[in-house]
């Protein structure tokens, strides 16, 4: 199982809009992410920095399934319009617990 966290930096005046958006997440788009391999997917917020948390067996092969579907597409589009110099950070893994 891989576990890959991002960051992001959203514009201040759009965090409302994000988290509307998501309290409001497209049937469709969670259909595409289960059927595209994640198995869990959590946003926290602090601020303006988002962090998200996904599990999936494969994350490379999920990501490229998933970034071929005409609804994440349009999602997509709406959260980058959001960012902050439309920037996502993935960050590198130091230490597990589980692997000790």
């Amino acid at each position: 199982m891989e576990v890959i966290c991002e960051l992001m930096r959203l514009k201040p005046e759009r965090v409302k809009d994000y988290v509307d958006l998501h309290d409001h997440t497209w049937p469709e788009l969670v259909e595409a992410i289960r059927g595209c391999g994640f198995l869990e997917e959590h946003i926290y917020l602090q601020d303006n920095l988002v962090m998200v948390v996904m599990k999936c067996e494969d994350f490379q092969d999920s990501v490229r399934r998933l970034a071929s579907t005409p609804v994440y597409k349009r999602w997509t589009t709406l959260v980058r319009s959001m960012l902050i110099e439309d920037k996502i950070v993935d960050l590198s893994p130091i230490w597990d617990l589980s692997k000790l």
